[in-house]
């Protein structure tokens, strides 16, 4: 079973009769203190795609996405001007953009990340914490909070081990002289306003000394996270609602934040699901350190479906381990063909219908639309061999894959070529390995007097073959090169070089076969003959 299909069958079975009621409701958010990475698509994903298969099992709900910009502003990342450490403590939406541009900085950060989300193809409603807070939604677990610190202060320290001083009041107003939140310290509740001074000293600023009374209502102060996390539970009356493994161990903030949630706000707890992480090169990620790509970055470099793919082929609670770098993404593009051409021609009833599952979630945004699941269906050209292709001008490229295929290309098979065409491109562009990066030296390259007499006699014979064979495929030419030099007890790396040094000016390149294939046969005839006259340096 798909583990999606897993997870909602046994949060039906707790929530089924809410459904009957009213339309469900997940919830998941981001703070935007920098550029989100691709790890914070991790969560999204997850949630995004439970709320496709509530979808495909016609079950009323809401998919909520919250952009948290009422966080401390507690670091300035290295791509961000120094000089805003000036706005460290304050709100994130009471610090400027850093173009000036967006509405704050907040907002700033949120615009590409929110257009990526939306691009993915998954239906969500977004909204802005700060709204909520000055639109008063948070007014009624301020007040709880406020009165209950006693009870509060008791569940953190059963739970996690953590000890509030009896003073600790578990809120912070916004300062009426420096505009921090970091930096308020309660020392007094009325019922309907607070006493503060602005004296707190954080690891990154400092308060102003300014002592105060004020209302904590209607967006003039934040709860501490994981009160807040509570508070949220109950506001927009959240049913599931998943969060990172970390999140979940032994004294952990989940823990913290369903007891405060029950036992304070008097609602019970979302549905639990816990996820692992995406890692870049096995490493976490951080948006305000600026460590990792960015969640913009890979979507862009990904068609949808692709990015689809690589963030639901692995159960949730199996770490994606995603580096742009490299093999990445033409093993992603391999993996989808290969479940795409099983689907479609798989005879097992069961692999099939896991499968067409797969892939119905994969596209979700397009099976949602249209009926006919075989649109599906169509030829898919191999990624990395149109990345080589893209790299020869003189190649018509369709024609090419029309051989290829070993038919004409029909309106889908096109469609998904130039789409193909448009991602090798990036790819090359950013985040090829270097080997895979060629340009055909249209005189022979210096380094061709590198090679010795063997390497020569090698390119002869090889000239040789083209020349009876001037149709060769390249299937065909790798063979002959493996087999002739077996015979001729050469070294395979050092006869590839030889081609490569001769045509590209390096020592790697392509697979050799294809790349032969796919240049001017009389071209290359006057290639080797002219490097077989050349005399060695080396």
């Amino acid at each position: 079973m798909f583990w999606g299909d897993d997870i909602i069958a046994k949060f039906l079975t707790e929530y089924g009769e809410e459904a009957k009621k009213r339309p469900l409701v997940l919830r998941d958010e981001k703070t935007l203190s920098g550029r989100p990475h691709i790890g914070s698509l991790r969560s999204f994903v997850m949630h995004a795609t439970l709320s496709d298969i509530l979808t495909s099992r016609d079950i009323p709900h809401h998919y909520f996405y919250e952009i948290n910009d009422t966080d401390a502003f507690d670091s300035v990342p290295p791509y961000v001007p120094q000089e805003f450490s000036e706005h460290l403590g304050k709100r994130l939406c009471d610090v400027p953009s850093p173009d000036s541009k967006a509405e704050n900085y907040a907002m700033f950060f949120a615009q590409a990340y929110l257009h990526a989300l939306t691009a993915s193809g998954y239906f969500f409603e977004s909204y802005r914490n700060s709204e909520k807070y000055s639109e008063g939604a948070y007014d009624e677990y301020i007040r709880l909070a406020l009165e209950k610190r006693q009870q509060i202060r008791v569940i953190y320290q059963e739970v996690s081990g953590s000890e509030k001083p009896e003073s600790w009041y578990p809120c912070q107003v916004i300062c009426d002289q420096c505009g921090k939140i970091a930096t308020t310290r309660l020392t007094g509740f009325d019922g309907k306003k607070v006493q503060y001074v602005c004296d707190a000293d954080t690891k990154y600023v400092k308060g102003c000394g300014f002592s105060g009374k004020k209302s904590p209502f209607r967006g003039n102060a934040t709860l501490p996270w994981k009160v807040e996390w509570a508070a949220k539970f109950c506001m927009m009356k959240v049913d599931l609602e998943g969060a990172g493994k970390d999140h979940y161990a032994a004294g952990g903030s989940r823990l913290v934040t369903n007891r405060i949630c029950e036992e304070i706000f008097g609602r019970k707890h979302p549905f639990d699901v816990r996820h692992e992480f995406i890692l870049i090169g096995g490493a976490k990620m951080s948006s305000s350190a600026g460590t990792g790509a960015t969640a913009s970055e890979v979507f862009a470099l990904l068609p949808r479906y692709i990015f689809r793919f690589m963030m639901i082929q692995k159960d949730v609670m199996q770490t994606i381990n995603f580096s742009p770098e490299g093999d990445t993404i033409p093993i992603l593009f391999d993996q989808y063909d290969e479940i795409c051409r099983d689907y479609f021609s798989e005879a097992n009833t069961e692999m099939k219908d896991h499968k067409k599952r797969f892939l119905e979630l994969t596209h979700a945004d397009v099976t949602r639309k249209h009926e006919d699941f075989q649109q599906l269906n169509r030829f898919l050209p191999r990624f990395i061999q149109v990345a080589f292709f893209v790299q020869m001008p003189h190649v018509d490229i369709y024609k090419k894959f029309e051989e290829i295929k070993g038919a004409p290309l029909c309106e889908l098979d096109r469609a998904e070529l130039d789409l193909r065409i448009e991602y090798a491109k990036k790819w090359l562009e950013v985040w090829s390995p270097e080997k895979y990066i060629f340009k055909i030296h249209e005189k022979v390259p210096e380094s061709a007097d590198l090679l010795d007499s063997h390497d020569r006699e090698f390119l002869k014979i090889l000239a040789e073959f083209l020349k009876k064979q001037p149709d060769a495929t390249g299937e065909m030419i790798q063979t002959f090169i493996y087999e002739r030099k077996t015979a001729l007890g050469l070294d395979s790396a050092k006869v590839f070089r030889a081609i490569y040094l001769s045509l590209l000016g390096k020592d790697s390149g392509p697979k050799a076969g294809w790349l032969l294939e796919a240049l001017d046969n009389q071209f290359l005839l006057q290639r080797f003959e002219e490097v077989s006259k050349i005399s060695f340096h080396g």
